[in-house]
C-alpha cells in the first residue's frame, strides 16, 4: 500500500462553515505576513511562532520544519508542541533520508501529504513504526523547494484522534510551506556567507541590509483578475501611477512573460490558496534586475463576490546579487589550489577545501573536529611550534609564517601559512580561516639553488668569501682562501675577517666600516706580492646582504693593470713621435723658405762680382761662403724629416686595436665606436707609430665631428666605424687627395666612416695645412698635417669623401710591402725612352734629381727659370713625356706654370713637388693641374714609381 491508497473518508474534521474558513485563511496570511516581515538570521523566532498559530488555528497537537542536511539525513530543525505534548525535537536530529522515501514520492506527485489515520499504514512499514513511536495518529505535510529540489517539509501533527483534512487546509498549508522554503533558504544563504573572511563578512552585511529594506510592490485584484488596488514603497518597482493600471487587466499593463505568469499564480491561489515564489528578470536602464512574485486570495469583503487575489512583488536583485558572488567565493574556495581550512572559535575544523584534502591525505569528514595542526602533524617537524602558534591565537593575534607539516602517511612539506580570525556581525569571534600555501617546489629550488651557488662559487676564478655580521668568517672558496693563506682543514666560524686579511687591508677596515655600512657596499683595490715576489693588484668589493652578512669578491686585476701602463707607454711614445713628426715638419718648412732666400742671395752676389772692384773681391768671397754655410744647414734641417723609423711588414690588427683602445676613454658613453676588420689577416709594410698615429688622428678628428652633431641634435646618431680590408685593384682612385697609388702595389684600405656634421666646403681644400682647426683654443691644427706627412712619406694615399649619413668617410690606402709597388722603380733603367723637364729654382736640388732620374734611364733637362721651361713647352710641346716642378718658385708658382704648359699641351703629365709647409697639394687648383704631387724630401723609389704611373697613364689616354 502506498500513500496514494490511504482511505480519505469517514474521519472527523473541523467546522467547515464559511467564517471558519475565512478565519482560518486569514491565520495563514497573518502568518505568512509574519514570515515576509522578518530578516532571514532571526528566522527561527518567527518560525517557530509562526507554527505556534498555524498549530494553534488547525487544532494540532505539534507543528514542525524538517530540513535535509544531504543525502544521508534529514533533520527536525523547528517544533511546536501544544501544552502536556511531549517533544520531539532532540529525538530526531538525524533521520536517515530514506525513512522519508515515501514523502517525497508523494510530494513530488501530489504536492502534499494527508494521513488521516496512521493505522490505516501497512502494518510493518518503517513509516508506521516511526510515526507510533512519536504517538502520532494522523498528520498532514507540505515541502518546499529549492532550485527544483525538495529540501524539507512543513507538518502537522494530531496524536489523540485520527482527522480528517479539507482541501483548503491542504491549500492552506502548501502556500505556508512556501513561504517556509523561501525564508529558509535566504537564511541558508545568508549563513553561508558568514562562512568567509572579511569580504564574506561584507557580502553578509550588505546581503542582510538589501533583505531588511526590500521594496515592496503590492498589487490588488478582483477574481478576474482586473487590477482594484495598486500600492509600492519608494524606490519604485513599477513605473507607473496607481490611476494608470487600476481597472486594467495583467495583459494591458504587464510585458506578455509577467503577465503570464501573473495568471499562472492566480492558478495556483485557485488550486491552492498560496502560490508558489516566481522568479523573473527585467532588464532596465540600469541594468537587469531580479524580481519574486507571490500571490495568495483575498475576501472582496462582499457576500457573494467571491475571492480576489493579492500579489506581492519584491526587488530581489541584491540578494541574487549576493547569492551569485557566494556561490563564485565557494566555487573559488572549492577550486584553490591553497589549502583553506575552517574552523570553529574552539579551532575545530568544520570544512576544508579539496587542496587540503588532497595534501593532507584526510577527508572531510575525518578531519571534522579536529584541529588543523593535529591535520598537519605540526607537532611532529616541531613540538614545541604548536603551543607558540596556539598562545598567538589565544592572544588575539594573526598567524603568518613558513612551517613544515606531514600528511597522513608521514611525507613532509612545507607550507606558507596564514591563520586569520573570523568574526561575526557583532564582532564576535566565530572562528578562524587558514590559509596555506604550499612552498614545497620553492623550498627544493632553493636548496638546490643554494648547492649550484655554492659549487659555482667554489668553481669561479674570483676569491668568493661570506662574512658573518659578527665579523666572523662563513664561507671561502679556494681562490679567497689562497689569498687570505686560510688551510683548507680550517674551521671558518672560529676565524675573524679581520685575522686573516693582509695587514694593510686589516688596518684600512675601520675606514671601510663606516662606508659599507652606510652604503651597503664598499670596493678598493689592494696589491700583495705572490710566492715569485712579483707584485699583483687586487679589486675587492664587499657587499651587505639581505640577511645582515657581507660578501666579498675578489678579482685580480693584474693583467688589467699591465695592461693600463702599456697603454700609457704607448700614449707617450705616440705623442712623442708626433711631436717629432711635426718638429721635422716644421724644420723642412723652414728649411726650403730658407733655400729660397739663399738662392736669391747667391745670384745677387754673381751678379754684384761682376761689376765690383778689386777691393770688393774679398767681401764677396766671405758672402759666398756664409751662404754655402747656410745651405749646408739647411740640408741639414730638411735630412732631419727625412730621418725616419724603418719600415717593416706586422699585422695590422693590433695596430687598430691599439688606436681604439686610446681613443675609449675619451668617447664618454655618448659615442659609439664600431670595429670590423679580420683579426690576424692584414698584413701592411710601415713603422707601426706612424701608421697609429695616422689612424688616432683621423678617429679623434671623427670624435670631434661627432661630439659638435650632439651639440646640436642631442638626439641624432653618434657612430664612429673602424673598418679594414683587402683592397682590389678596380677600387683604387685614380687621383686620390693626398698621395700617390703606385702602379702594381697591393693595397689595404682603412676606412674611418663618422656620424658628425661633415667637412665644411670651404675648409675641404685646406684640411690638412698646418694650423687649421675647427676647435678653437682647444686644438693645434696639427693632428691632420701629421696624418698628411706620414702619408706622403709611406707611398700611401688618402682620399676624403661623404658618409651616407651626413658625416664623413676617410680612405687610407696603405701599402701591403714594401717591394710589390716599386719593383718598376727597382729596374736597371725604369725611365728609359722618357724625356723628363724639371723645374726648380735651387740648383742643388735640380741637379741631385737629375742625377737620380738620369740613372734610371731618363733624358732630363733642367731650368731654374720658370720662364725658360714654359719657353721650352712651347717650342715642342710633344717631345716632353713628363714635368716635375716645384711650387714656390719667386715670382711665379708651379700652379701658374702648370696653366700656362696645360694651355701648350693639355695631356701634358705634371709632377709637383713642394717642401712648403702650407701643403699646396691639398687645393682643389692642385687637383686639377697636377697627375700627383710629392712632398720634399723624395726618395728615387717613390718619385721614379710615380714618374712611371703618369706616364702609364698618360698613354692610356692617347
Amino acid at each position: 500500500m502506498t500513500l496514494s491508497d490511504l482511505p480519505s473518508a469517514s474521519y472527523p474534521t473541523p467546522a467547515t462553515t464559511t467564517k471558519g474558513l475565512a478565519a482560518l485563511t486569514r491565520l495563514f496570511a497573518q502568518a505568512s505576513r509574519d514570515l515576509q516581515r522578518c530578516a532571514p538570521l532571526q528566522s527561527d523566532r518567527a518560525i517557530e511562532a509562526a507554527l505556534a498559530a498555524i498549530g494553534t488555528g488547525m487544532g494540532a497537537d505539534r507543528a514542525y520544519v524538517f530540513e535535509t542536511l544531504d543525502t544521508v539525513f534529514i533533520r527536525n530543525t523547528h517544533e511546536w508542541c501544544a501544552p502536556g505534548i511531549a517533544p520531539m525535537k532532540d529525538l530526531l536530529q538525524h533521520v536517515p533520508f530514506a525513512t522519508g522515501a515515501l514523502f517525497w514520492e508523494r510530494f513530488r506527485d501530489w504536492g502534499a501529504i494527508q494521513i488521516p489515520d496512521v493505522s490505516d499504514l501497512l502494518l510493518n512499514s518503517d513509516l508506521r513504526q516511526a510515526l507510533e513511536e512519536q504517538g502520532i495518529r494522523a498528520m498532514i505535510a507540505a515541502p518546499f523547494w529549492r532550485n527544483g529540489d525538495i529540501v524539507g517539509f512543513v507538518g502537522l501533527d494530531y496524536t489523540k484522534a485520527p482527522r480528517g483534512f479539507p482541501a483548503t487546509e491542504d491549500n492552506l498549508m502548501r502556500g505556508f510551506a512556501a513561504q517556509i522554503g523561501m525564508l529558509r533558504s535566504l537564511t541558508v544563504a545568508e549563513r553561508a556567507a558568514q562562512r568567509f573572511e572579511t569580504e564574506l563578512s561584507r557580502v553578509r552585511s550588505q546581503l542582510s541590509a538589501a533583505v531588511g529594506a526590500l521594496p515592496e510592490l503590492l498589487v490588488e485584484t478582483d477574481g478576474d483578475g482586473v487590477i482594484v488596488g495598486f500600492h509600492q514603497s519608494s524606490p519604485l518597482t513599477f513605473a507607473a501611477a496607481p490611476q494608470e493600471v487600476i481597472g486594467q487587466p495583467p495583459e494591458a499593463v504587464l510585458p506578455p512573460h509577467l503577465a503570464a505568469i501573473s495568471r499562472k499564480a492566480m492558478r495556483e491561489v485557485d488550486l491552492f490558496g498560496w502560490s508558489q515564489s516566481h522568479s523573473y528578470t527585467v532588464d532596465t536602464p540600469a541594468g537587469r534586475k531580479w524580481y519574486s512574485l507571490y500571490a495568495t486570495s483575498r475576501d472582496l469583503g462582499s457576500p457573494g463576490k467571491g475571492q480576489g487575489y493579492l500579489f506581492v512583488v519584491r526587488d530581489v536583485t541584491g540578494a541574487q546579487l549576493q547569492s551569485q558572488r557566494v556561490r563564485q567565493l565557494v566555487q573559488v574556495a572549492e577550486q584553490a589550489s591553497n589549502l583553506i581550512m575552517l574552523t570553529d572559535p574552539d579551532r575545530h575544523i568544520r570544512w576544508m577545501n579539496a587542496a587540503a584534502v588532497a595534501r593532507t591525505g584526510y577527508t572531510l569528514a575525518e578531519a571534522e573536529g579536529r584541529r588543523p595542526s593535529e591535520v598537519l602533524h605540526l607537532a611532529e617537524a616541531s613540538p614545541e611550534l604548536v603551543g607558540e602558534l596556539c598562545a598567538t591565537l589565544q592572544g588575539g593575534h594573526s598567524i603568518a609564517r613558513e612551517v613544515r607539516a606531514q600528511n597522513r602517511a608521514g611525507v613532509e612539506y612545507w607550507l606558507d601559512l596564514n591563520v586569520q580570525p573570523l568574526h561575526d556581525g557583532q564582532g564576535d569571534r566565530e572562528g578562524y580561516m587558514v590559509l596555506a600555501t604550499d612552498t614545497t617546489a620553492h623550498k627544493q629550488a632553493e636548496a638546490r639553488l643554494l648547492h649550484e651557488r655554492s659549487h659555482v662559487m667554489s668553481a669561479s676564478r674570483e676569491g668568493i668569501g661570506i662574512i658573518r655580521p659578527n665579523g666572523r668568517l662563513s664561507y671561502l672558496n679556494q681562490v679567497l682562501r689562497r689569498f687570505l693563506g686560510v688551510e683548507d682543514g680550517s674551521r671558518l666560524e672560529a676565524l675573524m675577517w679581520t685575522d686573516v686579511t693582509p695587514p694593510d687591508l686589516t688596518e684600512r677596515m675601520t675606514a671601510i666600516l663606516p662606508v659599507l655600512l652606510s652604503t651597503g657596499i664598499w670596493e678598493g683595490e689592494i696589491s700583495k706580492l705572490d710566492e715569485t715576489g712579483t707584485l699583483q693588484h687586487f679589486n675587492l668589493t664587499l657587499t651587505v646582504q639581505d640577511d645582515g652578512s657581507t660578501l666579498a669578491i675578489l678579482r685580480n686585476i693584474t693583467g688589467r693593470k699591465q695592461a693600463e701602463q702599456e697603454q700609457a707607454k704607448l700614449r707617450e711614445r705616440l705623442q712623442l713621435a708626433q711631436s717629432r713628426q711635426l718638429g721635422a715638419q716644421l724644420a723642412a718648412g723652414m728649411a726650403h723658405d730658407f733655400a729660397n732666400v739663399l738662392a736669391t742671395i747667391s745670384t745677387s752676389v754673381e751678379v754684384l762680382a761682376q761689376n765690383a772692384g778689386p777691393d770688393a773681391g774679398r767681401t764677396i768671397s766671405r758672402i759666398r761662403a756664409a751662404t754655402e754655410e747656410a745651405r749646408s744647414l739647411a740640408r741639414g734641417l730638411t735630412r732631419l724629416e727625412s730621418a725616419r723609423p724603418k719600415a717593416m711588414t706586422q699585422l695590422l690588427d693590433p695596430i687598430l686595436q691599439g688606436a681604439a683602445d686610446l681613443l675609449h676613454p675619451s668617447l664618454d658613453g655618448t659615442i659609439r665606436l664600431n670595429l670590423s676588420y679580420p683579426k690576424s689577416a692584414l698584413q701592411v709594410h710601415g713603422d707601426r707609430m706612424e701608421l697609429m698615429q695616422v689612424v688616432l688622428n683621423l678617429l679623434l678628428n671623427a670624435r670631434d665631428a661627432c661630439r659638435r652633431r650632439l651639440e646640436n641634435d642631442p638626439k641624432g646618431p653618434a657612430v664612429i666605424s673602424l673598418t679594414a680590408q683587402a683592397c682590389d685593384a678596380s677600387a683604387l682612385p685614380v687621383a686620390p687627395e693626398l698621395g700617390a697609388i703606385l702602379p702594381g702595389t697591393d693595397y689595404v684600405l682603412i676606412e674611418v666612416i663618422d656620424t658628425g656634421d661633415g667637412i665644411d666646403p670651404d675648409l675641404r681644400a685646406s684640411i690638412f695645412s698646418p694650423y687649421l682647426t675647427t676647435k678653437e683654443d682647444a686644438g693645434a691644427g696639427l693632428g691632420l698635417a701629421v696624418v698628411a706627412d706620414i702619408v706622403k712619406a709611406r707611398a700611401a694615399a688618402l682620399r676624403i669623401l661623404d658618409a651616407p649619413d651626413h658625416g664623413t668617410r676617410i680612405q687610407v690606402f696603405w701599402p701591403v710591402t714594401e717591394s710589390s709597388g716599386l719593383d718598376l722603380a727597382e729596374q736597371a733603367k725604369p725611365l728609359a725612352n722618357t724625356n723628363i723637364l724639371l723645374v726648380d729654382n735651387d740648383d742643388t736640388l735640380l741637379q741631385r734629381l737629375a742625377d737620380m732620374l738620369s740613372r734610371a734611364g731618363a733624358e732630363v733637362a733642367s731650368c731654374v727659370d720658370p720662364e725658360d721651361a714654359l719657353g721650352a713647352i712651347t717650342e715642342a710641346p710633344q717631345d716632353w713625356d713628363l714635368v716635375v716642378t716645384d711650387f714656390d718658385m719667386g715670382a711665379t708658382n708651379g700652379v701658374a706654370l702648370a696653366q700656362q704648359m696645360h694651355a701648350q699641351r693639355e695631356d701634358l703629365p705634371i709632377i709637383l713637388m713642394t717642401g712648403n709647409s702650407e701643403l699646396h697639394f691639398a687645393t682643389k687648383s692642385v687637383q686639377d693641374e697636377f697627375a700627383a704631387t710629392l712632398r720634399k724630401p723624395i726618395s728615387a723609389s717613390v718619385l721614379i714609381s710615380v714618374l712611371l704611373a703618369a706616364k702609364l697613364r698618360s698613354q692610356r689616354h692617347i
